[in-house]
C-alpha cells in the first residue's frame, strides 16, 4: 500500500510539472517546433531509457498541441528524418554522416562552430517560423502587452512579423 500511495505520488507530481510547464509555455509563444521523435528506438539505449521514460515526451506534446491550439498558436512537427543536427543554420551545408559522439563540429563551408543541439534548436526554430502557421498573428498587435499577475514586468517588444526561410533537406 505504501508503494503503490508513493508511485501514486510520483506520478502526480510529473503530471502537475507537465501542466505547469505547458501552460507557461503556451502562455508565453505562439509558435512552437517540435521533432517526431523516434523514441521507441530512444528506449532501446539502456542508459537513457528510464530518463526518457521519465519524461513522457507523447503527453508533453499532447498538451503543447492542444493548449496552443487553445490559445490561438500552433505547433509545427517537423518530420523525424529531418537532418537538424547535420545542417549548419548559418549557411545550410548539409553534413552526411554526424554520430552521436560528436556533439560539436565546424561547418566545412563557413567555419561556424556548432554544438549539436543549439544548432538542431536554431533549425527547428528556422523551420517552424517558415511554416508561416500562426494562424492568428497580427503583426501590429501586441500580445504581451499588459502586466499579468504572474509576470512582474512588461515583456519587451519584439519583431512580429513571421519570417518566410527554407531550409533544404541536402
Amino acid at each position: 500500500m505504501r508503494l503503490a500511495k508513493l508511485h501514486a505520488r510520483i506520478a502526480n507530481v510529473r503530471q502537475d510539472w507537465t501542466h505547469q510547464t505547458t501552460t507557461a509555455l503556451t502562455e508565453r509563444f505562439a509558435l512552437f517546433g517540435v521533432e517526431n521523435l523516434n523514441v521507441r528506438g530512444m528506449m532501446a539505449n539502456d542508459k537513457l531509457a528510464r530518463s526518457i521514460a521519465d519524461i513522457g515526451f507523447f503527453e508533453f506534446r499532447r498538451q503543447l498541441e492542444y493548449k496552443a491550439a487553445l490559445s490561438g498558436g500552433a505547433v509545427v512537427v517537423v518530420d523525424r528524418w529531418f537532418p537538424s543536427s547535420k545542417t549548419c543554420n548559418e549557411c545550410g551545408c548539409y553534413r552526411a554522416s554526424l554520430p552521436l559522439s560528436i556533439r560539436e563540429w565546424v561547418c566545412a563551408e563557413c567555419g561556424a562552430v556548432l554544438d549539436r543541439d543549439v544548432n538542431a534548436a536554431k533549425n527547428l526554430q528556422r523551420t517552424a517560423l517558415a511554416s508561416g502557421s500562426c494562424p492568428d498573428s497580427q503583426a501590429c498587435g501586441e500580445t504581451g502587452s499588459g502586466r499579468s499577475r504572474k509576470t512582474p514586468v512588461k515583456p519587451a517588444s519584439m519583431k512580429q512579423e513571421i519570417n518566410h526561410v527554407s531550409i533544404g533537406y541536402g
